[in-house]
């Protein structure tokens, strides 16, 4: 049999499996004849002939192979003869001529069976090929092919094609069991019955399937499906799906079934393959020509937009801009209408700066409204997104307020488009269109681009007007400038970076001698040689720290009087930009030449006055110690008469009070002319101190009362003769300014590291505008303030906070109807003052 071409390639198992049953079957046919008995070929040369017809064997092929197998057994039948003897020949020729009956028999009914399968094969695959001509849509010709299958096989009540999607098996078409496709029934490639068939890729069957746990799909069990049959859908080695017969009446299907539901099934692989290759082939054609197509609109998009940019690079100002957008650009986006609306800057307002394509009417009440109208502009600029509507139903679903408006219901589509610069909503542009419009996504992100190049072209436009107002300002502030520099009375000047003068006033120009065109482009030091040292380190300062610095001193020449000093008085600060660096320098200039002589006279007077005080009070102080000693020896004398001892008092009185005005003169002159009262610090306990004032005031005023309260550690280091001067002054003025009948209190309180000293006294307030000058020298108050005070210079008061200055403390004063009058001292327990020596 190997020498026939049509078996060259058959496995063994294909080959001559079915030998053994063939050659068994022929020998009880020849064992039934010599016995007499008739005997036939049964089913084997039927089973031989489908298989055959199932490996596509011809007639001529299945008579070959059946003569190789006579000639073979002829042959082993020939030396069988050669070993029986002559007189057996009869029987032998008997046996020889019984053996070809059979055989002829059994290759009659094989080429037989096979000429009637093989018949019946052709008239389905024809009938095959008819259902699934003149279409290639799989959904169309599938059910025809399953129904040509089913009627091609008795005991089959349902055929089911499941297809192969990627891992998954997928019931795609099915006569007999319909459910299964409108459920859309899948199995996992190797899962259940069907994807065992497809990941083993070989047919299997089924005796029970409504009870089998292999069937994944209840289908089976509600129809009762008894015997299954699947058969996989191969391309080469793969795959392409499975193909089910059930059966609700058989356990099993015939040879013969299993052999033509095969053919079918190979049959309709290759339909099915070749329907999906032309799927295929249609479905790229489709997507080529909508290629093509999107190229041609992209191309007809790239154009307009071309234009539109075109048009926008010419447009410069905000209302250019809007212009071309309104007459540009939403043409170019296929619009019947559009408006362009801007956000203001506050965010509150939008401003339509142009339409198109509506009536005045519907346009009038909209060239300027609030921010949250119920619009789409509204909430495409709080959300930054674009608004799509391709019909007015779902605009209306949105926006219901608008029902009924003849403006809005004339139109079928809406869309809004947010003019985005850097992530910031500067605006929107609404677009209107007379029919229901789809807008794929290529369109919307055509849209987006357009209104892109819309943004950044009105963000310029904004930005040119802005640059155009601000030099119009500018030019208006430096005329308001230039007028107001040469009207003020000052000098006033302006350096760039690098310390040149870029401008001044024709003021600073005379007052250095120069001209404004001489100073221009210069730095200080080719202008002003002489103060240049002075001033650079001062403009330096002020261009590395930022911050301006006033009122300072400068003194030299100057061309304008070359050899006269003089005087001015200069203040220097930054000149900054727009977003706060600094760009230059200016300066203010007051001539105060003047000024200083008229100073320096008013000093030189002061100084020789104070020190004509200074020598009188010094030079009194020896006649008047003389008057003292003099009136004390008159009074000791025990001869002086009453009269006279009267006289002496008064002599004593009159001198004590001279020399308490000459201390305070002499102290005086120390402060101004010597720096401060000087002290020397020693340890000292404030608490007794206190005492012998208290106890010296009420003495030289009898009858008045002064109380003294004390809290906490009051020892520290202090010039004692100076506090108890200073405690005397405050008292005699607590005193002085106070009701007779009311009491003075000195109050002493440790804190930590400081002293603090209260003398309070009842009484009229003092004047809330004499506060603030109540220490300075040579201020006394009327007598409606101090009916009991005695004349002096008004230096007490002086004389207090000089020496409260000398310890490094502080003295202030409260006073007011309510609380009456307090004076504060407070003291650091170690004086740092700089009367300290």
């Amino acid at each position: 049999m190997r020498q026939l071409p049509c078996t060259r390639g058959l496995p063994y198992p294909r080959l001559g499996t079915h030998l053994p049953v063939l050659l068994e079957r022929m020998a009880g046919m020849m064992e039934a004849r010599h016995q007499g008995a008739p005997g036939g070929p049964a089913e084997t040369p039927e089973l031989d002939a489908l298989d055959r017809l199932d490996l596509g064997y011809d007639l001529e092929e299945v008579s070959g192979e059946y003569s190789a197998l006579r000639d073979t057994i002829l042959r082993l039948y020939t030396g069988h003869l050669e070993q029986r003897e002559a007189h057996e020949l009869a029987a032998m020729l008997g046996e020889l001529a019984q053996f070809h009956r059979a055989f002829d028999e059994l290759m009659a009914a094989a080429v037989a069976r096979h000429a009637r399968a093989r018949e019946r094969t052709f008239h389905v695959l024809e009938r095959i090929s008819q259902a699934a001509r003149g279409t290639e849509d799989l959904d169309t010709f599938l059910p025809r092919l399953l129904r040509v299958m089913l009627e091609a096989t008795t005991a089959v009540d349902s055929v089911t094609l499941l297809l192969r999607e990627g891992d998954v098996l997928r019931a795609r078409a099915s006569v007999g069991l319909e459910e299964l496709v409108a459920s859309g029934f899948f199995v996992h490639m190797g899962e259940g019955f069907g994807g065992r068939i497809a990941a083993e890729r070989r047919p299997m069957a089924l005796r029970s399937a409504a009870t089998s746990p292999q069937v994944k799909s209840g289908v089976f069990r509600r129809q009762g499906t008894r015997g299954l049959y699947g058969i996989p859908l191969m391309l080469g080695e793969e795959a392409l799906g499975v193909a089910l017969m059930g059966s609700r009446t058989a356990f099993d299907f015939s040879n013969e079934d299993k052999l033509l539901f095969g053919s079918m099934v190979s049959r309709a692989t290759a339909l099915i393959l070749q329907a999906q290759l032309a799927a295929r082939e249609r479905q790229a054609r489709e997507q080529t020509e909508q290629a093509l197509e999107r190229l041609r609109a992209q191309e007809s998009r790239t154009a307009r937009l071309q234009e539109v940019t075109a048009a926008l690079s010419e447009a410069l100002t905000t209302s250019q801009v809007a212009h071309v957008v309104v007459e540009k650009a939403v043409r170019a986006l296929g619009a019947s209408g559009g408006s362009l609306g801007l956000l203001s800057e506050d965010g509150q307002w939008f401003d339509m700066l142009e339409t198109t394509g509506y009536e005045e009417a519907e346009t009038r009440d909209w060239t300027h409204f609030p921010e949250d109208s119920p619009v789409m502009y509204r909430d495409v600029v709080r959300t930054g997104a674009p608004a799509f509507y391709e019909s007015l139903e779902s605009v209306l679903a949105d926006y219901p307020l608008w029902r009924g408006h003849p403006e809005v219901e004339e139109y079928g589509a809406f869309v809004c488009l947010p003019l985005t610069v850097e992530g910031r909503v500067i605006g929107a542009i609404g677009l209107t269109f007379r029919r229901r419009h789809p807008f794929p996504a290529d369109e919307r992100a055509w849209m987006g681009v357009v209104a892109g190049q819309c943004a950044q072209a009105l963000e310029r436009g904004r930005l040119y007007d802005a640059e155009r107002r601000a030099r119009t300002g500018a030019q208006e502030s430096l005329s308001r400038l230039d007028a107001i520099m040469e009207t003020v009375p000052v000098g006033l000047g302006f350096w760039d970076t690098e310390l040149r003068f870029v401008r001044l006033n024709e003021h600073l120009a005379r007052m250095n001698g120069l001209s404004p065109r001489e100073h221009l482009g210069k730095n200080l030091r080719e202008v002003l040689p002489q103060i240049a040292d002075q001033v650079e380190p001062v403009l330096r300062q002020v261009m590395e720290t930022g911050q301006p610095v006033m009122d300072v001193e400068v003194a030299g020449e100057t061309p304008a009087r070359p050899g006269v000093k003089r005087y001015w008085l200069a203040s220097y600060y930054p000149v900054r930009d727009a977003d706060g660096s600094i760009t230059g320098l200016g300066v203010v200039v007051m001539d105060i030449s003047e000024q200083k002589r008229a100073e320096a006279h008013l000093r030189r007077t002061a100084e020789f006055r104070e020190r004509f005080m200074s020598i009188v009070s010094h030079d009194l102080r020896n006649p008047l110690n003389a008057i003292l000693l003099s009136a004390n020896a008159l009074l000791r004398s025990e001869d002086l008469g009453e009269r006279h001892v009267k006289g002496a008092r008064r002599i004593i009185t009159s001198a004590e009070r001279m020399k308490r005005m000459i201390s305070d003169l002499l102290d005086f002159a120390r402060g101004r002319l010597g720096g401060g009262i000087p002290i020397s610090p020693r340890a000292v306990e404030l608490t007794a101190l206190c005492h012998e004032v208290v106890e010296e005031l009420e003495a030289g005023r009898p009858g008045r009362e002064v109380e003294l309260e004390v809290e906490g550690e009051l020892e520290g280091e202090w010039d004692a003769d100076r506090l108890s001067q200073l405690l005397i002054n405050l008292g005699k003025n607590a005193l002085d300014y106070s009701p007779e009948e009311s009491r003075v209190r000195f109050s002493l309180y440790g804190e930590e590291g400081f002293v603090r000293l209260e003398v309070h006294n009842a009484g009229a307030p003092i004047p809330a505008e004499r506060l603030g000058s109540i220490f300075e020298p040579f201020r006394r108050f009327g007598e409606e303030q101090s009916p009991t005070s005695t004349s002096g210079l008004g230096l007490g008061l002086y004389i207090v906070d000089q020496i409260v200055r000398a310890h490094g403390g502080s003295v202030s004063v409260r006073s007011t109807q309510e609380e009456g009058t307090t004076f504060t001292v407070r003291l650091p327990r170690h004086p740092v003052g700089p009367g300290v020596h």
